[in-house]
C-alpha cells in the first residue's frame, strides 16, 4: 500500500451549491475577474524547487531537516539543514523586508512536538485523554507542511524573489538568528487593532470578498476540526486493533489438543486484526497527508487573507481620519492637511491594487490546491479499500481452510 503526499483544492459553485448568492466565484476572484489592478503583474515562475529528505537528525531538543534546493535557471542544486527556528528567522526576515499592505503572507506550519511532554500532549489530543500509548514522531509530516511553507513562498511573486529566501536555500550555514520578539514585526492589523471603517466597503470587489471569507472562515475551520476527529478516530482505532491482536498471540501455557487448536485459531485472527490495523493506519496516514493537509493550511491560510483586509480596512479609516482632518483644517494647515490626506489616499489605494492581485491569487491556488488534494485523498481510499479487501481475504480463506481434527 502506498502512503500520499501532500496536496489540496476547494469546489466551483453551481445551480445546487450552499454558497450565499454574494459569494465570490472563479469569476469574480480566481484571476478571471474584470476588476483588476490598473497594471497586472506579469507571471511569476519559482526560480527554486525544494525537496525535504524524508529523514531528520534528531539531537536532544534540537531537530534538522534536509532540504534540497535546485535553481531552475541552470539546474543548480544546494543541500542544506535547518531548525525549525530558522525558519521562524526566516518568516521575520521576510516580513520585515516586505512590510507592504495588501499582501497575504502564507502561514508558517506550527512547532513540530519534539519534546516527551509535547508528544504526550499530542498523543492524549489524538487518542483519548486516558490513553497510556505515546505516537511516536511524525517528522514526516512535518517535512511536507515544511515543504509546502517553502514552495508557497516560492511561488510568491515578492517573497519567490528575495534575497533573503536565496540565501536560506543555498547558504550552508543557517542565518545568524536573533531573539525573536513579537513586537518587532507586528503587522498593521496589530497595531490598530480595534479600528473599524463603520460602513460597507467602497468597492464591490472587496465588500463581496469580506462577506464571502467572514463565511468560509467559520466552514473551513469546522471542517478542519471534523476531518482531525475522523482521522483521531482511526488513530484510536488503529490502537485498539494492535492490543487486541497482542492479546489473541499470549500463550495460555496448555498442552491440551484443544488449547493449541483455539491457539492456531486465534494467531489466524490476529494476523487478520493486524492486517486491519496496517490498512487502517495507511489510510489515517493518507486521509491526513492529502485532503487533511489541504483542510490544516487553509484553515490557517484564511487567517492570513482577514489580516490582510484588516490591514486595508485600517488604510480605510485613516484616508477618511484625514479627509475630515482636510475639511477642519484652518488656513494655516491647509497645506499640511492637504498632503496628509493625499498621502493616506495614496497608501490606501497602493494597498487595494496590491490586495486585489493577492486576492485572485489566493483563490486560484486555492482551488487547484483542493483538486488536486481531492484527487489524491479519492485515489488513495480506492487503493487502500482494494489493499485490504485483498488481504483480508487471504485471512479469511485460512481460516476457512483450518481442519479441526475429530476426537
Amino acid at each position: 500500500m502506498e502512503e500520499q503526499e501532500i496536496n489540496s483544492t476547494d469546489h466551483q459553485n453551481d445551480d445546487n451549491s450552499l454558497s450565499e448568492p454574494n459569494s465570490p466565484t472563479l469569476e469574480t476572484v480566481s484571476g478571471f475577474s474584470t476588476s483588476s489592478s490598473p497594471i497586472p503583474p506579469e507571471p511569476f515562475e519559482p526560480q527554486f524547487s525544494v525537496k525535504f529528505s524524508g529523514t531528520v537528525e534528531k539531537d536532544g531538543d534540537v531537530v534538522k531537516y534536509t532540504i534540497t534546493s535546485k535553481l531552475i535557471s541552470d539546474d543548480s542544486t544546494y543541500v542544506v539543514q535547518r531548525q525549525y527556528e530558522d525558519f521562524m528567522w526566516l518568516e521575520h526576515c521576510l516580513l520585515t523586508a516586505n512590510p507592504l499592505p495588501g499582501l497575504i503572507v502564507p502561514p508558517l506550519p506550527p512547532k513540530p512536538a519534539i519534546t516527551s511532554e509535547m508528544a504526550e500532549a499530542k498523543s492524549r489530543k489524538q487518542l483519548g485523554s486516558d490513553t497510556k500509548t505515546l505516537i511516536g514522531d511524525q517528522f514526516n509530516k512535518d517535512c511536507l507542511q515544511l515543504e509546502q511553507y517553502l514552495r508557497l513562498l516560492l511561488s510568491h511573486r515578492l517573497f519567490g524573489k528575495d534575497e533573503v529566501l536565496r540565501k536560506f536555500l543555498t547558504e550552508k550555514e543557517p542565518p545568524p538568528r536573533a531573539k525573536i520578539k513579537r513586537g518587532i514585526f507586528s503587522r498593521i492589523s496589530e497595531s490598530l487593532e480595534g479600528r473599524k471603517s463603520t460602513h460597507k466597503d467602497c468597492e464591490e470587489f472587496f465588500q463581496k470578498e469580506r462577506d464571502w471569507i467572514s463565511k468560509y472562515s467559520i466552514q473551513i475551520k469546522e471542517t478542519n476540526e471534523a476531518f482531525c476527529s475522523v482521522v483521531y478516530s482511526q488513530q484510536r482505532l488503529c490502537s485498539v486493533l494492535g492490543h487486541l491482536a497482542t492479546a489473541l498471540t499470549l500463550n495460555r501455557g496448555s498442552n491440551e489438543p484443544i488449547a493449541k487448536i483455539e491457539t492456531k485459531l486465534c494467531s489466524l485472527f490476529s494476523e487478520a486484526l493486524e492486517d486491519a490495523r496496517h490498512g487502517l493506519q495507511v489510510l489515517s496516514y493518507n486521509d491526513e497527508n492529502s485532503l487533511g493537509a489541504y483542510l490544516s493550511l487553509y484553515a490557517s491560510y484564511i487567517d492570513s487573507e482577514k489580516e490582510m483586509l484588516s490591514q486595508r480596512t485600517n488604510l480605510l479609516v485613516e484616508y477618511e481620519n484625514a479627509n475630515k482632518a482636510l475639511d477642519k483644517a484652518k488656513p494655516q494647515k491647509k497645506q499640511m492637511a492637504e498632503e496628509a490626506k493625499l498621502a493616506a489616499e495614496k497608501a490606501f489605494e497602493d494597498c487595494s491594487d496590491v490586495a486585489r492581485q493577492e486576492i485572485k491569487q489566493f483563490h486560484r491556488r486555492r482551488v487547484n490546491m483542493f483538486q488536486e488534494s481531492l484527487e489524491k485523498f479519492a485515489e488513495a481510499q480506492l487503493r487502500n479499500a482494494r489493499d485490504v479487501n485483498a488481504m483480508l481475504a487471504k485471512s479469511l480463506t485460512k481460516i476457512k481452510q483450518f481442519e479441526i481434527a475429530d476426537g
